[in-house]
Protein backbone atom coordinates (compact mmCIF):
# COMPACT_ATOMS: atom_id res chain seq x y z
CA UNK A 1 0.00 0.00 0.00
CA UNK A 2 1.42 3.18 -0.87
CA UNK A 3 1.83 6.16 1.57
CA UNK A 4 -1.40 7.49 0.49
CA UNK A 5 -3.42 4.50 -0.55
CA UNK A 6 -6.36 4.11 1.99
CA UNK A 7 -8.44 1.81 0.27
CA UNK A 8 -7.68 -0.85 3.27
CA UNK A 9 -8.54 1.56 5.98
CA UNK A 10 -11.86 2.35 7.40
CA UNK A 11 -13.24 5.45 7.38
CA UNK A 12 -13.49 6.01 10.90
CA UNK A 13 -12.18 4.68 13.91
CA UNK A 14 -12.14 5.74 17.90
CA UNK A 15 -9.80 8.32 19.27
CA UNK A 16 -10.15 10.01 23.27
CA UNK A 17 -10.81 13.64 24.06
CA UNK A 18 -9.89 15.03 27.56
CA UNK A 19 -10.88 18.35 29.35
CA UNK A 20 -8.46 21.42 28.22
CA UNK A 21 -8.34 22.47 31.74
CA UNK A 22 -7.88 19.22 33.91
CA UNK A 23 -6.43 17.37 31.22
CA UNK A 24 -8.91 14.46 32.42
CA UNK A 25 -10.58 11.97 30.38
CA UNK A 26 -14.06 12.89 28.91
CA UNK A 27 -14.62 9.48 26.15
CA UNK A 28 -14.11 7.92 23.59
CA UNK A 29 -15.35 10.58 20.11
CA UNK A 30 -15.27 9.17 16.37
CA UNK A 31 -12.51 10.70 13.97
CA UNK A 32 -12.55 10.25 10.19
CA UNK A 33 -9.92 9.38 7.49
CA UNK A 34 -8.56 11.85 5.54
CA UNK A 35 -7.86 10.44 2.00
CA UNK A 36 -5.86 12.60 0.75
CA UNK A 37 -3.28 12.30 3.49
CA UNK A 38 -3.96 8.90 4.44
CA UNK A 39 -4.08 9.73 8.08
CA UNK A 40 -7.10 10.34 10.72
CA UNK A 41 -7.69 14.11 11.69
CA UNK A 42 -7.46 14.53 15.15
CA UNK A 43 -9.59 17.75 16.83
CA UNK A 44 -8.26 20.12 18.99
CA UNK A 45 -8.00 18.18 23.25
CA UNK A 46 -8.46 15.02 21.19
CA UNK A 47 -5.60 12.07 21.12
CA UNK A 48 -5.42 8.47 19.57
CA UNK A 49 -4.28 6.75 22.84
CA UNK A 50 -6.36 4.43 23.86
CA UNK A 51 -6.71 4.94 27.81
CA UNK A 52 -6.55 1.92 30.43
CA UNK A 53 -9.73 0.30 31.78
CA UNK A 54 -10.64 1.76 35.40
CA UNK A 55 -12.50 -0.52 38.15
CA UNK A 56 -12.03 1.86 40.88
CA UNK A 57 -14.65 4.72 40.95
CA UNK A 58 -12.38 6.88 43.04
CA UNK A 59 -9.75 6.49 40.18
CA UNK A 60 -9.42 8.86 36.56
CA UNK A 61 -7.49 8.64 33.23
CA UNK A 62 -5.28 12.15 33.19
CA UNK A 63 -2.90 12.73 29.96
CA UNK A 64 0.49 13.46 30.89
CA UNK A 65 1.69 16.64 30.38
CA UNK A 66 3.59 15.64 26.64
CA UNK A 67 0.45 13.77 25.58
CA UNK A 68 2.09 10.65 25.26
CA UNK A 69 0.26 8.21 27.64
CA UNK A 70 -2.77 8.43 30.56
CA UNK A 71 -2.09 8.52 34.01
CA UNK A 72 -4.21 7.34 36.94
CA UNK A 73 -4.94 9.60 39.46
CA UNK A 74 -7.18 9.79 42.59
CA UNK A 75 -10.56 11.49 41.90
CA UNK A 76 -12.57 12.30 45.12
CA UNK A 77 -13.91 15.00 43.33
CA UNK A 78 -17.82 15.42 44.17
CA UNK A 79 -17.64 12.68 46.98
CA UNK A 80 -19.23 13.12 50.55
CA UNK A 81 -15.66 12.79 52.88
CA UNK A 82 -16.18 12.16 56.56
CA UNK A 83 -13.49 12.88 59.31
CA UNK A 84 -11.93 9.80 60.94
CA UNK A 85 -11.97 11.24 64.24
CA UNK A 86 -15.66 12.34 64.62
CA UNK A 87 -17.69 10.48 61.93
CA UNK A 88 -19.22 13.75 60.75
CA UNK A 89 -18.89 15.04 57.11
CA UNK A 90 -16.65 17.60 56.16
CA UNK A 91 -16.22 19.96 53.03
CA UNK A 92 -14.57 18.80 49.93
CA UNK A 93 -12.41 20.97 48.34
CA UNK A 94 -10.11 18.11 46.84
CA UNK A 95 -8.99 18.58 43.01
CA UNK A 96 -8.22 16.02 40.43
CA UNK A 97 -5.22 14.12 42.15
CA UNK A 98 -5.87 14.84 45.34
CA UNK A 99 -5.27 11.63 47.81
CA UNK A 100 -7.42 11.71 50.87
CA UNK A 101 -5.91 13.21 53.85
CA UNK A 102 -5.13 10.68 56.71
CA UNK A 103 -8.17 12.67 58.42
CA UNK A 104 -10.99 11.93 56.08
CA UNK A 105 -12.49 8.69 54.38
CA UNK A 106 -14.85 8.31 51.55
CA UNK A 107 -16.25 5.90 53.56
CA UNK A 108 -19.52 6.15 54.96
CA UNK A 109 -19.95 5.39 58.58
CA UNK A 110 -22.56 2.73 59.18
CA UNK A 111 -25.96 4.24 60.96
CA UNK A 112 -27.65 3.53 63.91
CA UNK A 113 -31.35 3.82 65.35
CA UNK A 114 -31.30 6.24 68.56
CA UNK A 115 -31.46 2.91 70.30
CA UNK A 116 -28.34 1.26 69.46
CA UNK A 117 -25.42 1.53 72.26
CA UNK A 118 -22.82 1.96 69.28
CA UNK A 119 -20.16 4.67 68.40
CA UNK A 120 -18.26 3.98 64.96
CA UNK A 121 -14.52 4.54 65.22
CA UNK A 122 -12.20 4.61 62.46
CA UNK A 123 -9.83 1.62 62.19
CA UNK A 124 -6.56 3.21 60.48
CA UNK A 125 -4.68 -0.63 59.80
CA UNK A 126 -7.89 -1.70 58.30
CA UNK A 127 -9.00 1.52 56.80
CA UNK A 128 -12.32 1.11 57.73
CA UNK A 129 -14.81 1.46 60.50
CA UNK A 130 -15.83 -0.49 63.29
CA UNK A 131 -18.13 -0.62 65.98
CA UNK A 132 -17.53 -0.14 69.79
CA UNK A 133 -19.81 -0.09 72.75
CA UNK A 134 -20.96 3.43 73.36
CA UNK A 135 -23.53 3.58 76.83
CA UNK A 136 -21.95 7.11 77.85
CA UNK A 137 -25.32 8.83 77.08
CA UNK A 138 -27.79 5.73 78.10
CA UNK A 139 -29.06 5.03 82.13
CA UNK A 140 -28.06 2.21 83.88
CA UNK A 141 -28.78 0.55 87.17
CA UNK A 142 -27.14 -1.21 89.65
CA UNK A 143 -28.43 -5.34 89.69
CA UNK A 144 -27.88 -5.50 93.32
CA UNK A 145 -29.00 -1.98 94.74
CA UNK A 146 -31.35 -1.48 91.33
CA UNK A 147 -30.07 2.37 92.11
CA UNK A 148 -28.93 4.72 88.91
CA UNK A 149 -25.19 4.53 88.58
CA UNK A 150 -22.55 6.47 86.21
CA UNK A 151 -22.65 5.11 82.83
CA UNK A 152 -19.65 3.45 81.05
CA UNK A 153 -17.08 5.74 79.28
CA UNK A 154 -17.40 5.85 75.25
CA UNK A 155 -15.95 2.21 73.99
CA UNK A 156 -16.20 0.28 77.32
CA UNK A 157 -18.48 -2.67 77.53
CA UNK A 158 -21.50 -2.82 79.73
CA UNK A 159 -20.79 -4.60 83.20
CA UNK A 160 -22.35 -7.72 84.09
CA UNK A 161 -23.36 -6.04 87.34
CA UNK A 162 -25.24 -3.09 85.41
CA UNK A 163 -28.52 -3.30 82.78
CA UNK A 164 -30.01 -1.09 80.97
CA UNK A 165 -33.22 -1.82 82.17
CA UNK A 166 -35.09 0.80 84.11
CA UNK A 167 -36.75 -1.30 87.74
CA UNK A 168 -40.33 -1.15 87.60
CA UNK A 169 -42.97 0.67 89.04
CA UNK A 170 -43.23 -0.45 92.75
CA UNK A 171 -46.49 -0.56 94.97
CA UNK A 172 -46.08 -0.02 98.59
CA UNK A 173 -43.96 -3.18 100.48
CA UNK A 174 -42.74 -4.03 97.11
CA UNK A 175 -39.01 -3.68 95.49
CA UNK A 176 -37.45 -4.93 92.60
CA UNK A 177 -35.04 -7.68 92.37
CA UNK A 178 -32.73 -8.86 89.42
CA UNK A 179 -33.74 -12.09 88.16
CA UNK A 180 -30.67 -13.24 86.39
CA UNK A 181 -32.44 -16.67 85.00
CA UNK A 182 -34.90 -14.09 83.10
CA UNK A 183 -32.62 -11.34 82.67
CA UNK A 184 -34.99 -8.72 84.02
CA UNK A 185 -36.39 -7.36 86.69
CA UNK A 186 -39.09 -9.00 88.97
CA UNK A 187 -41.22 -7.31 92.02
CA UNK A 188 -41.01 -8.88 95.15
CA UNK A 189 -42.46 -8.04 98.55
CA UNK A 190 -40.81 -5.48 100.74
CA UNK A 191 -41.29 -5.68 104.21
CA UNK A 192 -38.26 -5.65 105.58
CA UNK A 193 -38.40 -3.30 109.31
CA UNK A 194 -42.19 -4.46 109.87
CA UNK A 195 -42.85 -5.82 113.47
CA UNK A 196 -45.56 -7.83 114.30
CA UNK A 197 -46.21 -10.35 117.09
CA UNK A 198 -47.90 -13.78 116.88
CA UNK A 199 -50.54 -15.28 119.14
CA UNK A 200 -47.71 -16.74 122.16
CA UNK A 201 -46.48 -12.93 122.32
CA UNK A 202 -43.44 -13.77 120.54
CA UNK A 203 -42.05 -10.47 118.19
CA UNK A 204 -41.26 -10.95 115.03
CA UNK A 205 -38.83 -8.32 112.54
CA UNK A 206 -38.52 -9.28 109.25
CA UNK A 207 -34.74 -8.40 107.54
CA UNK A 208 -35.21 -10.52 104.19
CA UNK A 209 -37.10 -9.32 100.66
CA UNK A 210 -39.63 -11.38 99.71
CA UNK A 211 -40.91 -12.60 103.15
CA UNK A 212 -44.64 -10.85 103.53
CA UNK A 213 -46.09 -10.91 107.48
CA UNK A 214 -48.30 -14.26 108.05
CA UNK A 215 -52.12 -13.77 107.86
CA UNK A 216 -52.30 -14.19 111.78
CA UNK A 217 -49.70 -11.50 112.38
CA UNK A 218 -50.73 -8.87 114.70
CA UNK A 219 -50.15 -5.11 114.71
CA UNK A 220 -49.06 -4.86 118.65
CA UNK A 221 -49.00 -7.66 121.48
CA UNK A 222 -51.68 -9.76 122.28
CA UNK A 223 -52.71 -9.61 126.28
CA UNK A 224 -51.48 -12.94 127.58
CA UNK A 225 -53.25 -13.81 131.02
CA UNK A 226 -50.74 -16.37 132.61
CA UNK A 227 -52.60 -19.58 134.34
CA UNK A 228 -53.20 -19.42 137.68
CA UNK A 229 -52.69 -22.68 139.22
CA UNK A 230 -55.99 -24.95 140.31
CA UNK A 231 -57.14 -23.34 144.76
CA UNK A 232 -57.16 -26.23 146.92
CA UNK A 233 -59.50 -26.57 149.75
CA UNK A 234 -58.24 -27.30 153.14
Amino acid sequence: MSDHDTSELPTAKHAYSFDEATRELLGPVEVFLSPLEGTYYLPRNVVAIAPPSIVDPHRRARLNDDGTAWDIVPDFRRVMLWDTATGLPVANALALGDTLPDSVTADAPPVFSAHEPLQNVWDRAALAWRQVPDYSRTPVWDKSTAQRVPSPAPGEPLPDTVTILAPPRLDVHQAPRWNAALDQWERVADFRGFVYWTGDGAQHVIDQLGVEPPTDALPSPPDVVAASPASTTP
